[in-house]
């Protein structure tokens, strides 16, 4: 018999797990945008503007820096941010900004974060003292107020040259501009770009709320400041909301499909009880199998190999909640009766090369994904019906 709450008692700590790298070479990755559309409805604009009315809107919180809902927008270090003062003040020209505008109250930032994060941190929140800088020497240890006048004018009549993706763009096409125009060394990541750009309800809200419930805390056990831990989740979702019979069908990559399952948990569609019936179910599932597996074997390959750190495997992951939470109450004590006979079969397969293939070659493909669900699902059947 196993039991859902009690589970502070089978971890001795809360472990620190980073994440395994996948290759996500995709079949067909270059042509995500499914179907054509009119180029005159993707518009962006080229705009030069002051940086005095960017920095109005951040004091009016009119351009989001939220974290929560994009990559960290504290990855700077003091010394980097204090450059980038000094290139303003000796009027050096500054990389192009990149904004979406569709909602003229809250511009999402596509490129530009970090350097958007040390102006507003000088001048604004005046939390920022100026340090090791290269040829402004004097100005080291001063604060935007510690400036004289004459400086202060130089940094707000700074003219910064923007491109604006307008409002009329289609969503799908937005995804697509976000991964084109992120080319900077911290640029987004795929689950960054869903979650800025899904943000009109409570999606962003409802992935955040499961990843810091201690339960998944303790049993998954990333720390990720790129929203790993959320794709994580909205992996769990996407397929208990579409099966994955049903995405091999689609023809689309495991992104493409994530974009689609983004949008529908942000939308109205999805109800405030049907995620809490859906997060209930997945805490349970990670109980359960936190149970199932030692914890050092959870959602890595350790099994078959004691030496292999336990980097969790995003596809392990994705797999093993989702089929384990379409088994009845009585699978899953048997599978539980069935210690033994379970490593000794998931060792042969996590062994098979085609398995290994699927979950860490090509792993956004849709016959990866297939492969991966199938070759799980016989072996868990496998094992209940003996």
């Amino acid at each position: 018999m196993f039991y859902f709450d009690d589970i502070e008692k089978k971890i001795e700590e809360e472990k620190e797990i980073e994440m395994e790298e996948e290759i996500e070479i995709e079949e067909g990755s270059e042509k995500n945008i499914m179907k054509p559309f009119d180029t005159k409805s993707i518009k962006i604009s080229n705009a030069v503007i002051s940086l005095e009315s960017l920095v109005k809107r951040l004091k009016f919180d009119e351009i989001d820096l939220n974290p929560d809902f994009q990559r960290n927008s504290d990855l700077w270090n003091r010394t980097k941010m204090s450059r980038l003062i000094e290139s303003i003040i000796l009027r050096l020209p500054l990389p192009i900004f990149y904004f979406d505008v569709s909602d003229s109250d809250k511009w999402i930032v596509i490129d530009g974060l970090q350097r958007l994060s040390t102006i507003k941190r000088f001048i604004v929140d005046k939390n920022l003292r100026l340090n090791n800088l290269e040829f402004l020497t004097e100005l080291n240890g001063k604060n935007y107020d510690d400036l004289g006048r004459s400086i202060q004018r130089i940094i707000e009549e700074t003219q910064i040259n923007t491109y604006q993706m307008e409002p009329q763009t289609p969503k799908e096409v937005r995804y697509s501009i976000f991964n084109r125009i992120n080319t900077g060394g911290l640029s987004l990541n795929p689950q960054e770009i869903r979650q800025a750009l899904n943000q009109k309800n409570s999606g962003v809200k409802y992935l955040k709320e499961i990843v810091e419930d201690n339960t998944f805390k303790s049993i998954v056990g990333i720390t990720s400041k790129r929203m790993i831990d959320r794709e994580l989740v909205l992996r769990y979702f996407a397929f208990k909301l579409c099966s994955y019979q049903e995405f091999y069908k689609e023809g689309i990559t495991l992104s493409a499909f994530l974009d689609k399952a983004m949008e529908y948990i942000d939308s109205e569609k999805f109800t405030q009880e049907r995620f809490d019936k859906m997060k209930l179910e997945l805490l349970s599932n990670l109980i359960f199998l936190n149970e199932l597996f030692e914890q050092k074997f959870l959602f890595n390959k350790k099994l078959i190999d004691e030496k292999k750190t336990a980097t969790l495997n995003r596809s392990l992951f994705e797999i093993w909640t989702v089929s384990i939470s379409e088994l009845s109450r009585e699978s899953k004590e048997i599978l539980l009766n069935k210690k033994e006979i379970f490593y000794l079969k998931y060792k042969e397969l996590l062994k098979t090369q085609s398995f290994e293939d699927s979950i860490t070659k090509g792993t956004n493909d849709r016959k990866s994904v297939l492969e991966r669900f199938k070759q799980l699902e016989s072996l868990l059947k496998e094992i209940i019906d003996v």
